[in-house]
């Protein structure tokens, strides 16, 4: 609709993966607890290849993605973008935290 029809609605959920954190309560605490969440490993590259700095900020089980929950081949999942792994798990943990179920959207615009 248009802004001020009477239908427009909101949803306000909020998820996100950050540095060494499965979540964003995860990450302050981190934060609060003096945590340092830039390393210095080979997790995702080689320190120092090709001017990439020694330390970086890494999300947690980048690698992990339930392609069951989400209806993806595991063949099409392994070769998916990790991007597009993590918008669908964090789009479905947002609706979520919106306070709603999942299922009452399907098919909805």
């Amino acid at each position: 609709g248009r802004a001020g029809d009477d239908d427009d609605i909101v949803l306000s959920g909020l998820s996100g993966r950050l540095p060494e954190s499965d979540s964003i309560d995860e990450f302050a605490q981190q934060l609060f607890d003096g945590v340092d969440l830039v390393t210095a490993d080979d997790r995702r590259w080689t320190p120092g290849l090709h001017g990439l700095p020694a330390r970086s900020g890494k999300l947690k089980q980048l690698a992990h993605f339930d392609a069951t929950f989400f209806g993806v081949h595991a063949k099409q999942a392994h070769l998916m973008d990790p991007q597009l792994r993590l918008l669908l798990e964090l789009t479905h943990e947002a609706v979520l935290d919106a306070g709603l179920a999942p299922a009452e959207l399907r098919g909805s615009r």
